[in-house]
């Protein structure tokens, strides 16, 4: 099974198409810079492939408990799934996926030091900041209490320490 069948697809929305492309480009930039400028030292190194391997792990995670449920493939899309998803990392954190990116885009900084890849890490984070409100408020619409409860009980994009404290129950 391919990736994309578990998000829906956006080539209806030239909008939306646009965006992605712009995200691959910004990341491609970002993946350039982090090749051009090397790492600041082993520890660094060592301590962004550990994000790596993390936010790999994250996402597949993610992909693994919403198997049976697509996704909107963009932070802005507008199409909510059909279920509530509550297991898995979702019952730690209401947005693994942008979890994982932000570890990703992170990791970057953390190996180089460099300004450049700081900036473009950290704004690609606040973009996935600004798109998990922005689905917080889709999904009470949609969810109304059941969303509610879900969310005292899950952190927004880190974990909350009730959740932690009940997953290693």
């Amino acid at each position: 099974m391919s990736l994309q069948d578990f998000f829906i697809d956006s080539r209806n929305s030239p909008r939306l198409r646009a965006l992605q492309d712009v995200g691959v480009a910004f990341a491609v930039i970002h993946f350039f810079g982090l090749v051009l400028v090397g790492t600041a030292g082993p520890r660094g190194a060592a301590a962004a492939i550990a994000m790596y391997v993390a936010a790999t792990l994250l996402f597949l995670s993610a992909l693994d408990s919403a198997r049976r449920t697509q996704l909107p493939r963009t932070l802005v899309e507008d199409t909510m799934p059909k279920a509530l998803l509550t297991t898995g990392p979702f019952a730690l954190v209401r947005h693994p996926f942008y979890l994982a990116y932000s570890l990703a885009w992170l990791a970057a900084p953390v190996a180089t030091h460099g300004p450049f890849i700081t900036v473009t890490g950290l704004m690609a984070v606040v973009v996935y900041a600004i798109a998990a409100r922005r689905e917080e408020r889709q999904l009470e619409a949609k969810f109304g209490d059941v969303f509610r409860t879900y969310r005292s009980q899950a952190g927004l994009i880190a974990p909350s320490i009730p959740a932690l404290m009940r997953s290693f129950r």
